[in-house]
Protein backbone atom coordinates (compact mmCIF):
# COMPACT_ATOMS: atom_id res chain seq x y z
CA UNK A 1 0.00 0.00 0.00
CA UNK A 2 0.94 3.39 -0.73
CA UNK A 3 1.13 5.44 2.46
CA UNK A 4 -1.28 8.75 2.28
CA UNK A 5 -2.89 7.70 -1.56
CA UNK A 6 -5.25 5.60 -3.47
CA UNK A 7 -2.99 2.81 -4.99
CA UNK A 8 -3.22 1.62 -8.54
CA UNK A 9 -6.13 -0.35 -9.54
CA UNK A 10 -4.29 -3.37 -11.23
CA UNK A 11 -5.78 -6.10 -13.49
CA UNK A 12 -4.89 -8.33 -16.10
CA UNK A 13 -7.36 -8.82 -19.42
CA UNK A 14 -6.61 -11.23 -21.93
CA UNK A 15 -2.33 -11.08 -21.16
CA UNK A 16 -2.66 -6.97 -21.21
CA UNK A 17 -1.91 -5.65 -17.86
CA UNK A 18 -4.60 -2.47 -16.44
CA UNK A 19 -3.35 -0.29 -14.11
CA UNK A 20 -6.06 2.26 -13.24
CA UNK A 21 -3.61 5.09 -11.82
CA UNK A 22 -4.80 7.34 -9.01
CA UNK A 23 -6.53 11.46 -8.84
CA UNK A 24 -2.83 12.80 -8.57
CA UNK A 25 0.49 11.36 -8.78
CA UNK A 26 3.44 13.15 -7.54
CA UNK A 27 6.66 12.28 -5.60
CA UNK A 28 5.14 11.45 -2.72
CA UNK A 29 3.32 7.99 -4.34
CA UNK A 30 5.62 8.08 -8.16
CA UNK A 31 8.10 5.33 -6.57
CA UNK A 32 5.27 3.03 -4.88
CA UNK A 33 3.10 3.10 -7.75
CA UNK A 34 5.73 1.89 -10.15
CA UNK A 35 7.12 -0.92 -7.76
CA UNK A 36 3.43 -1.99 -7.47
CA UNK A 37 2.77 -2.25 -11.29
CA UNK A 38 6.23 -3.71 -11.68
CA UNK A 39 5.44 -6.22 -9.54
CA UNK A 40 2.32 -7.14 -11.26
CA UNK A 41 3.73 -7.86 -14.44
CA UNK A 42 3.55 -11.43 -15.27
CA UNK A 43 6.31 -12.37 -17.60
CA UNK A 44 3.80 -13.86 -20.56
CA UNK A 45 2.50 -10.61 -20.39
CA UNK A 46 2.24 -8.92 -23.92
CA UNK A 47 1.95 -5.12 -22.01
CA UNK A 48 0.76 -3.13 -20.06
CA UNK A 49 -1.63 -0.06 -20.24
CA UNK A 50 -2.01 3.27 -17.77
CA UNK A 51 -5.16 3.71 -17.69
CA UNK A 52 -4.88 8.37 -16.77
CA UNK A 53 -8.63 8.52 -17.33
CA UNK A 54 -9.05 9.34 -13.78
CA UNK A 55 -5.81 11.10 -12.99
CA UNK A 56 -6.07 14.97 -12.93
CA UNK A 57 -2.47 16.01 -11.55
CA UNK A 58 0.64 14.51 -12.82
CA UNK A 59 4.30 15.95 -11.73
CA UNK A 60 7.66 15.80 -12.78
CA UNK A 61 7.67 12.49 -10.76
CA UNK A 62 4.76 11.06 -13.18
CA UNK A 63 6.40 11.93 -16.05
CA UNK A 64 9.66 9.64 -14.84
CA UNK A 65 7.20 7.16 -14.06
CA UNK A 66 6.21 6.09 -17.48
CA UNK A 67 9.47 6.78 -18.58
CA UNK A 68 10.66 4.18 -15.83
CA UNK A 69 8.20 1.46 -16.71
CA UNK A 70 8.77 1.96 -20.70
CA UNK A 71 12.48 1.20 -20.32
CA UNK A 72 11.54 -1.77 -17.89
CA UNK A 73 9.01 -3.24 -20.07
CA UNK A 74 11.27 -2.62 -22.99
CA UNK A 75 13.94 -5.17 -21.91
CA UNK A 76 11.20 -7.80 -21.08
CA UNK A 77 10.01 -6.99 -24.70
CA UNK A 78 6.22 -6.09 -23.86
CA UNK A 79 4.26 -2.78 -24.62
CA UNK A 80 3.63 0.30 -22.70
CA UNK A 81 0.52 1.93 -23.75
CA UNK A 82 -1.59 5.09 -22.54
CA UNK A 83 -4.98 5.65 -21.88
CA UNK A 84 -5.71 9.36 -21.49
CA UNK A 85 -8.77 11.37 -22.56
CA UNK A 86 -7.85 13.50 -25.69
CA UNK A 87 -9.66 16.90 -23.01
CA UNK A 88 -7.42 16.08 -20.36
CA UNK A 89 -4.29 17.69 -18.18
CA UNK A 90 -2.38 14.91 -18.12
CA UNK A 91 -2.63 14.48 -21.57
CA UNK A 92 -1.11 17.91 -22.45
CA UNK A 93 1.73 17.36 -19.92
CA UNK A 94 2.21 14.13 -21.53
CA UNK A 95 2.37 15.55 -25.19
CA UNK A 96 4.63 18.45 -23.75
CA UNK A 97 7.90 15.67 -22.87
CA UNK A 98 6.93 13.65 -26.35
CA UNK A 99 5.88 10.83 -24.09
CA UNK A 100 5.18 8.75 -27.61
CA UNK A 101 8.81 8.19 -28.21
CA UNK A 102 8.60 5.48 -25.48
CA UNK A 103 4.68 5.17 -25.07
CA UNK A 104 1.76 5.70 -27.57
CA UNK A 105 -1.72 6.88 -26.32
CA UNK A 106 -4.78 6.42 -27.07
CA UNK A 107 -7.97 8.80 -26.05
CA UNK A 108 -9.72 5.56 -24.02
CA UNK A 109 -9.17 2.40 -22.57
CA UNK A 110 -10.93 -0.45 -25.19
CA UNK A 111 -8.09 1.37 -27.62
CA UNK A 112 -5.19 1.29 -25.54
CA UNK A 113 -5.78 -2.97 -24.54
CA UNK A 114 -6.51 -3.61 -28.24
CA UNK A 115 -3.42 -1.34 -29.25
CA UNK A 116 -0.93 -3.26 -26.46
CA UNK A 117 -2.18 -6.76 -28.04
CA UNK A 118 -1.21 -6.05 -31.29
Amino acid sequence: MIAGSTPPHITVDDRVVVAALPEEIDLANARGITAMISAAVPNDAVGVVLDLSGTTYLDSSGVHLVFDLADRLQARQQALVLAVPEVSNVRRVLELVDVSVVAPMETDLPAAKERARA
